[in-house]
């Protein structure tokens, strides 16, 4: 009796060890041959090995395919997986161990939807809604350790713009989580651009209060991967530079809404392109120093912001410019919330829940702008160069803020300027100004456009002091030209008497000077600053060649009636003294 019991101990636990080693591969096989009923695509597994008594479970060689049964929608090389088995008695589950190798995603989006809208829907249809009560279940305890990935690869097959964005060798290890975990958790992630590039990041948790901080670097991104995208919303056919940031990022995993960033920004060789080809935005280096960004209460603090030679061309016609149609933006839509804008309450307060913004320090250095007008009916080409610019504490809540700014005009005059302006109110401005050495030559195109007049040669000296205060612009302007030229007259969209103001202008030594008060009231919407000073100037040609004997008895400090004429008598043949 003892020896068949024995017999049929010994067969039932050689049947069990059996079932045992047997089961990992009817498992395998159950599962792939079952797969689309069990979770909803067909897969592939080459090899499942598990080890209950140690707890360890290997898979190699996984694919899952699309929904074509055809391509193959992930896959991966090797899944590790060491657990202690004993632990789930208790009610915890402990995991030592967790190593994913070799992970290839294919993403493939079709205008709204994506390849694995199908897996999606297969795992949701048939859920309540309505969540169940768990407040009376006993907390599942868990510790997992050594989570690793390690060279995985992500492809992102975007069919609404034909691109394919890849991410290569995506690599992160996280030491422990745990429930009830008393130290802190330390995770990193990492994975390689296109090209030579990457991603990194570091992050660190306390588990009892939920702070955190974490450190991203991202270092040479290039841009030129986002240029389908770009041109989705801007009519461009070239994005290029380079993007690298290093950001620490600080906060509460429970108020995660509230973290705080700093860190720093730079993008190197940044241009852009139009769909002529014409390069029309660029800078060779754009250094940002963020000191604190607080996006829960509005509030962004930069330390500095510098640019080096930075590149703007602008071109203007008759309906719009450049910008405008390269982004797509309606003139007067932009006029009309530019206008909304201005009207609204813009004043800033430390305590109140407005926007804050706050720059230390701005600069830019070699800057180049490049200038055509087309309003005349021929290209009027200008070209600013060796542009510096610098301002300290730009801040929201400023009462003035000033700007200093000195540049070339076209290769030889030279332009120095002050600005201030109140940020609660922009079109608040004080404006100091001096231009030298100024080629009259360069205004030719307007001149025989709007008078008629081509410039042959002159220079020009200018000083501005302009206020704008409430919409009303007071201007003190100081002209001084010297060696002015005019050729014949042909044409003109205005017959003024040019020619003639400009003999009676000059002094003995061929020098004009003049002192030009300009007022205008810019709150009409039928004024602008160009009508205004265009039609100063108007008058003062009309009024000076109109009345040339009031303007010269000005000059001479006489009375206009002394010079107007001079009367002889007949039999007179000298002059008296009267005369």
């Amino acid at each position: 009796m003892k020896k068949i019991l024995f017999w049929v101990l010994g067969s039932l636990l050689g049947i069990i060890i059996l079932g045992l080693i047997l089961l990992p591969g009817i498992v395998k096989n159950y599962a792939v041959k079952h797969s689309k009923e069990l979770i909803g695509r067909q897969i592939a597994i080459d090899k499942l090995k598990l080890n209950y008594l140690a707890g360890k479970l290997k898979i190699t060689d996984f694919k899952m395919y699309e929904a074509n049964e055809k391509d193959i929608f992930f896959s991966f090389d090797t899944l590790f997986v060491d657990f202690i088995p004993f632990k789930y008695f208790v009610d915890e589950f402990v995991m030592e161990s967790f190593y994913l190798k070799g992970l290839n995603v294919n993403v493939v989006q079709y205008d709204s939807t994506f390849n694995f809208d199908d897996l999606v829907t297969f795992h949701t249809s048939g859920l309540d809604t309505v969540p169940a009560d768990t407040s009376n279940i006993d907390p599942f305890k868990f510790q997992l350790s050594n989570i690793e990935l390690k060279g995985a690869v992500f492809n992102f097959d975007d069919r609404t713009i034909n691109k394919v964005t890849q991410l290569n060798d995506i690599s992160f290890f996280i030491p422990f989580i745990g429930w009830n975990q008393e130290e802190k958790s330390e995770a990193g992630l990492r994975f390689a651009f296109k090209h030579e590039g990457y991603f990194e990041s570091a992050m660190n948790v306390d588990p009892i209060n939920g702070d955190f901080d974490a450190e991203i670097t991202i270092y040479h991104l290039y841009l030129n991967a986002f240029r389908e995208y770009a041109a989705n919303y801007a009519r461009i056919n070239d994005l290029n530079g380079m993007f690298n940031s290093n950001l620490t990022i600080s906060g509460n995993i429970y108020e995660a809404e509230k973290s705080l960033v700093s860190g720093n920004i730079e993008i190197l060789d940044f241009l852009m392109k139009d769909q002529k080809d014409r390069e029309f935005l660029g800078t060779k280096k754009l250094d940002c120093l963020l000191k604190e960004v607080d996006v829960a209460n509005m509030s962004f603090v930069f330390d500095s912001v510098t640019l080096v030679e930075p590149y703007v061309y602008f071109e203007l016609d008759s309906t719009s410019n450049n910008f405008f149609d390269i982004f797509e933006l309606n003139t007067a839509d932009s006029a009309s919330a530019m206008i909304a804008e201005n009207s609204s309450d813009t004043t800033f307060d430390e305590n109140s829940d407005s926007l804050y913004y706050a720059l230390n320090f701005l600069q830019i250095k070699k800057g180049i702008v490049d200038y055509t007008d087309n309003l005349t009916g021929e290209p009027f080409d200008y070209h600013l160069s060796d542009i510096e610019l610098s301002a300290d504490s730009i801040k929201s809540n400023s009462e003035w803020i000033d700007l200093y700014a000195q540049m070339m005009l076209n290769n030889r005059g030279t332009l120095v300027a002050e600005v201030a302006f109140n940020p609660a109110n922009p079109l608040d401005i004080n404006l100091e100004y001096v231009i030298s050495d100024f080629q009259l030559g360069d205004l030719n195109i307007y001149s025989r456009h709007y008078m008629g007049f081509p410039i042959v040669y002159g220079d020009m000296y200018y000083k501005s002091e302009t206020q704008i205060m409430a919409g009303q612009l007071i201007s003190e302007n100081k002209l001084v030209m010297e060696h002015v030229e005019l050729g014949e007259k042909s044409g003109g969209l205005y017959s003024l008497p040019l020619k003639f103001a400009l003999f009676l202008l000059k002094d003995k030594h061929g020098v004009i000077n003049l002192d030009i008060p300009v007022r205008g009231d810019l709150n009409d919407p039928k004024v602008s600053i160009g009508k205004i000073v265009w039609n100063t100037f108007k008058n003062l040609i009309v009024k000076v060649a109109s009345a040339p004997f009031d303007f010269l008895a000005g000059l001479i400090s006489v009375d206009p009636k002394d010079i107007k004429e001079i009367e002889f008598e007949y039999t007179d043949t000298t002059l008296s003294d009267s005369k």
